[in-house]
């Protein structure tokens, strides 16, 4: 796979772990990733379908339920991963459903989904105490998942 050219945030930094997404790409913008745009989506999932188009390789980071403890990562390919394997993100569409709608409207996208699985998806703008201590090793871990390209570990 081919280095990614955009690193996505998903999430609702209103819903507590949910907001972790937005969080980690507001630490990427002043690292050194060139040639890769890093863009926040907020909490607007349908917004990957326009944006995802535009680039060859992406990754995603998003709050994603596959029941890990909460603050560890996986790194998820949507073209292998199950669709009926139990990973719940807080948003009404699933991500997952929507990359395929994406893949069906034009050439498809590299995609790799860099999963941190949650505790809270509660109404707060405070991250629950387990994601709060991650958010630095989560970083660094961003960060050398977008500069190894990519590898899926899921």
């Amino acid at each position: 796979m081919i280095g990614f050219d955009a690193v996505i945030g998903l999430g609702n930094p209103f819903r507590r772990d949910d907001g972790v997404g937005p969080e980690l790409i507001e630490r990427l913008q002043n690292r050194n990733l060139p040639n890769t745009d890093v863009i926040d989506i907020g909490d607007h999932p349908f917004q990957l379908i326009h944006v995802v188009k535009d680039y060859e390789a992406v990754l995603i980071v998003d709050a994603v339920d596959f029941g890990g403890k909460p603050g560890s990562f996986k790194v998820f390919d949507p073209a292998k991963t199950d669709t009926n394997q139990q990973l719940r993100s807080s948003h009404k569409t699933d991500v997952f459903e929507l990359l395929e709608v994406s893949d069906t409207i034009g050439e498809p996208t590299k995609v790799r989904i860099f999963g941190i699985q949650p505790k809270s998806f509660e109404l707060s703008e405070e991250f629950s105490p387990e994601i709060q201590e991650t958010i630095p090793e989560l970083t660094e871990e961003l960060l050398d998942t977008v500069r190894s390209r990519g590898c899926v570990t899921t």
